[in-house]
């Protein structure tokens, strides 16, 4: 019951959480709704966004390691894509050094919030979870990367709450010849 009860309610981080989410364990309590996310707000996180979590490691600029309570947990940015820099069975890709290198200079020694999208498989094909990511100051990492020119914005399997802002990032970004899009880079190609 615990099983379908962490899968059935967005994982709830506390064991409190999970019992006060259960009808019939803790009284009538039945499960919180949860707070609709503002996706015109890209500079404030959503009142139920989990953490804040350390930032354990960056594995690359798209993914990291938080050190939940119980475990350090793989997380892949929503709705982005950054070059590769790290994968074992692929070339480096161009500007993939520098994706990572930025997401590690906004996250080092930080603490960020995470929330999934109910849109989006809770885990990717490598059983990472995916998750927007906030930094202390509010703002959505995956917007900031995709405006600066280190990501792009990229639709895996269904439309997601940000999209539509991490769509105009890019276009931006592309028409500013930002990061990956500037000719001295990559000019929007990175493999």
């Amino acid at each position: 019951m615990l099983v379908v009860a962490w899968i059935g309610l967005g994982r709830p981080t506390t064991m409190g959480a999970l019992v006060a989410a259960l009808p019939g364990l803790h009284g009538t309590a039945t499960a919180p709704a949860a707070a609709p996310v503002d996706p015109t707000d890209l500079t404030t996180p959503p009142v139920d966004v989990e953490g804040p979590f350390r930032v354990v490691r960056v594995v690359d600029g798209d993914t990291i390691v938080v050190a939940r309570p119980d475990v350090d947990t793989r997380v892949r940015l929503i709705g982005i894509d950054t070059p590769e820099s790290v994968a074992p069975d692929r070339p480096v890709e161009c500007f993939g050094p520098e994706a990572s290198a930025r997401t590690s200079e906004l996250l080092n020694g930080q603490t960020v919030t995470l929330r999934g999208d109910p849109t989006q498989d809770r885990l990717d094909q490598y059983d990472r979870e995916l998750d927007y990511v906030w930094l202390p100051d509010g703002r959505l990492l995956n917007h900031v990367l995709v405006t600066e020119g280190y990501a792009v914005e990229r639709t895996y399997a269904a439309p997601y709450a940000y999209q539509q802002h991490l769509r105009a990032a890019q276009q931006q970004a592309q028409d500013a010849g930002a990061g990956l899009w500037s000719a001295a880079t990559c000019g929007g190609a990175t493999d």
